[in-house]
């Protein structure tokens, strides 16, 4: 018999936004009210021409205002999303918080109050680096405050063995620890019914930050044997995007290269290319390349967490060492050339996707840990596997 759950998504910035734990918590929100599930967001008022009642999707969006003063604005908020879970708490089955920050630490120190399921999901970077879960920063008395908060949580949910590994070696609970990914939305992705195949057109979606290593992939790309019209497109935005523009000229690659900002239509972008490539240095689960996978499309990326957990090299894409121009120039050259060899890989991408990071299958694990029905921790599992729980 069907029991619908209530659930409270907690997102710890801009909403709607275009980053990954926003986009991820507007796909799990509509999808699990669709599926019949009481779902409502809470957000930080941090636009100010944006209501605190609203509507995304079709679900219900509260944000809390609060005072921006550096330092006491921060502590303020936290106080106010306390203050507005033990109000709220029997209103809602789990709590989603979806970013390992200042909300997750603030909830966890109420935590003994709440009845509600609270789970946070860790992405990585963002919290390993700068975040409340740096090594670094353990001095730090906020951070371990927020951090001592963080660790009286129900659940965390690691979209990858990386992060796994790394939450249970700082002290996490190895039993409170799920290996669960991101969604993936499969209708809006979807392949196009043909791909024009005829001349390589290579496409990255993302930040234009360092991590990403896209200086890398520029000059894997002037070094790659490619055929004529080869075209590859950096889309995205962000503080490198002057300097990469500048260094594809200093390259000679102007003419191949296009750089065409932020795209509002994603799924057409990967729908008029036939390879995604990616050369970041450290991800966390990338959903750029799971939608490029789940359009059909092989990826070339680099051997890294995150993208060893869902990229089959030679089967669904190509592995290539991070920071290596001349093997990443090398897997281009290959693919460039090799038209059946990128079908072939994006048709299996396309059903990996499918078996493994589907919204129906994604929603079915977090309702289990959502409702504390046992899930199993990471241990030495496969990501691949427990996503097909």
């Amino acid at each position: 018999m069907f029991s619908p759950a209530r659930i409270l998504m907690v997102v710890d910035g801009r909403y709607p936004a275009t980053g990954g734990a926003e986009m991820q918590a507007r796909l799990l929100s509509r999808s699990f009210a669709a599926a019949g599930h009481s779902v409502r967001v809470l957000v930080p008022q941090l636009d100010r021409s944006l209501p605190c009642l609203d509507d995304v999707d079709g679900v219900p969006v509260v944000r809390l205002p609060y005072p921006r003063i550096k330092g006491a604005g921060a502590i303020l908020l936290n106080i106010r999303f306390a203050y507005w879970l033990l109000r709220h708490q029997n209103e809602f089955d789990a709590v989603h918080i979806h970013m390992m920050h200042n909300l997750a630490g603030a909830a966890g120190w109420i935590k003994r109050w709440l009845k509600p399921t609270v789970i946070v999901k860790v992405s990585g970077a963002a919290e390993f680096q700068g975040g409340i879960l740096d090594p670094a920063h353990q001095s730090r008395p906020i951070h371990r405050i927020l951090r001592g908060g963080a660790q009286r949580l129900d659940a965390y949910q690691c979209i990858s063995k990386r992060t796994a590994q790394i939450m249970e070696q700082a002290g996490f609970e190895r039993n409170r620890l799920h290996l669960l990914p991101n969604a993936v939305d499969l209708a809006r992705f979807e392949p196009p019914p043909s791909r024009d195949q005829s001349v390589l057109r290579a496409v990255f979606v993302g930040r234009h930050v360092p991590v990403k290593g896209l200086d890398i992939l520029l000059a894997a790309w002037a070094k790659a044997t490619l055929p004529p019209g080869a075209q590859l497109t950096v889309a995205g935005d962000g503080p490198e995007r002057d300097r990469l523009m500048a260094l594809a000229n200093q390259l000679g690659i102007a003419q191949s290269v296009a750089f065409p900002g932020l795209v509002q239509d994603v799924p057409a972008l990967l729908r008029a290319n036939n390879l995604y490539v990616q050369a970041s240095h450290q991800e966390g689960l990338p959903n750029a390349v799971l939608e490029a996978m789940a359009n059909g499309l092989p990826t070339i990326a680099t051997r890294i967490s995150g993208h060893e957990d869902v990229i089959t090299d030679g089967v669904t894409g190509m592995l290539v060492p991070p920071n290596q121009v001349d093997e990443l120039a090398r897997a281009l050259s290959q693919l460039a050339v090799c038209a059946d060899l990128r079908q072939t890989m994006g048709r299996a991408a396309r059903q990996f996707v499918e078996q493994h990071y589907s919204t129906e299958k994604v929603l079915g694990a977090l309702l289990a840990v959502y409702r504390r029905e046992g899930t199993s921790p990471p241990g030495q599992a496969d990501l691949k596997t427990n996503a097909n729980q």
